[in-house]
């Protein structure tokens, strides 16, 4: 776009103002030359200008005393009145004429001449005689000279007009950005600053209006690692405390000796280490990423095959089982299959799912677990009934079905709750890899 600078656009508005200026100069002079023309085609206002010189000459002598032979007064008046000549006539002599700077020695001694037969004449009354006067003004130059008075009053008038203008826009929109600054200072980001035309002023506009955006992205880019990193912590401390919860009932169970054979003891212990192990994982990821925003594509981990599935699910329902559940399960049977999930993001998903179960789950009544695959994928349905003891805050806020659901979704799945009648279903969809 192309670009006005500041000095160009004031020289422009001068030159803009300029040209009004004397449009309407020429305007106005044009109407009240006219209007002069006018009035001076008209005998009678032209012998009504001459009427209101005898007038203000009477005044004067009136005013000063002045006798028919103090002719220095007269010659005062017809000075300071500039284009108006005055001729003087004591009976038939001519006693001043103030073309010529005449006048006579004394009443006596004057021209014998009379006025022209076309030429008006008054009477003219001093301390000592009345005169005749004949008086010639040229009215019309000094209208002329009002007029162009007139024309330049409005000329400068509409150019500063014009100019103020200009100026005031200018001003007004400085005080204005000034204002929405200190709203900036004052950490309001949330009101745009306004960008009016395309000069150094809507370029500074324009930059602040970028750096209040990049202010305010900070700002909620901020608030959002803030937001994931509560998320995270509270996340983080659920899915380490379901690891804990199963390596403390398998030890339990050994401590106890409610083992029925050496081989079940050695399996316990061996999930025990699992646990220890899947624990040491967590807490290496915890420096690492956000656990539900991990990218899992970057893990060396495998994706899990319907044996991987079962196994896991072989281990959820030794945990509850331990828990005295009892639990009616249909594993996958179907053809071998991979499904588009890592073995530790399912883990995660299944130890979240069955602790969920044992806080939750009515042992009086089995818990139902089913998979069979659709045309899409693996679909894995958990069904119990709530237990009905009040819980905690903290555990009744669902944070482990929540953290599942994401890491479902992030591996292309969902995962699914219903509850009717005292009656808890989790439907989970795991997408099968071409």
């Amino acid at each position: 776009m192309f670009k006005i600078k500041l000095g160009s656009k004031l020289a422009l508005c001068t030159l803009s103002a300029f040209l009004l200026a004397s449009v309407v100069f020429l305007a106005v002079h044009k109407i009240g030359a006219l209007w002069i023309d006018d009035k001076f085609h008209d005998l009678a206002f032209v012998e009504q200008q001459q009427d209101l010189e005898i007038q203000n000459l009477q005044e004067y002598i009136n005013n000063s005393q002045a006798s028919a032979l103090d002719y220095h007064f007269v010659s005062r008046w017809v000075k300071e009145r500039e284009l108006t000549t005055l001729f003087l006539y004591y009976g038939d002599r001519l006693i001043y004429d103030s073309t010529i700077s005449y006048h006579a020695g004394n009443l006596a001694s004057g021209r014998l001449t009379a006025p022209l037969p076309w030429q008006k004449t008054y009477s003219l009354q001093f301390s000592d005689v009345e005169v005749t006067a004949v008086v010639s003004t040229f009215s019309r130059h000094r209208f002329e000279d009002r007029l162009n008075f007139i024309c330049l009053t409005v000329f400068f008038f509409t150019f500063f007009l014009i100019m103020l203008y200009y100026v005031r826009r200018k001003v007004v929109y400085i005080h204005r950005l000034a204002q929405e600054i200190k709203n900036i200072e004052t950490g309001n980001l949330n009101f745009p600053i306004t960008i009016k035309g395309d000069d150094e002023l809507s370029s500074l506009a324009r930059d602040v209006d970028k750096m209040r955006h990049a202010l305010l992205k900070q700002i909620i880019r901020f608030q959002k690692v803030r937001k994931d990193r509560d998320q995270f912590a509270v996340h983080m401390s659920h899915d380490l405390r379901t690891p804990v919860t199963s390596l403390i009932g398998y030890l339990d169970i050994v401590n106890q000796k409610r083992c029925p054979s050496k081989e079940v003891q050695e399996q316990y212990l061996h999930k025990a280490e699992e646990k220890a192990l899947q624990l040491k994982g967590l807490s290496e990821n915890m420096f690492k990423h956000f656990l539900t925003s991990m990218d899992e594509s970057q893990s060396e981990d495998i994706f899990c095959d319907s044996s991987a599935i079962n196994l896991l699910i072989d281990d959820g329902l030794v945990l509850l089982e331990s828990h005295l559940f009892q639990c009616l399960a249909a594993k996958y049977e179907g053809d071998p299959a991979f499904f588009s999930i890592r073995k530790t993001s399912l883990q995660r998903v299944f130890d979240n799912i069955f602790s969920n179960l044992l806080k939750y789950a009515n042992p009086a009544f089995p818990i139902d677990l089913s998979c069979h695959k659709s045309d899409k994928g693996l679909v894995i349905s958990f069904t119990n009934h709530i237990r009905q003891e009040k819980t905690d805050t903290v555990s009744s806020a669902g944070i482990g079905l929540k953290s599942a659901d994401e890491i479902i979704r992030q591996n292309g799945g969902y995962l699914r709750t219903h509850k009717h009648d005292g009656v808890f279903q989790c439907i989970l969809f795991i997408p099968e890899i071409p």
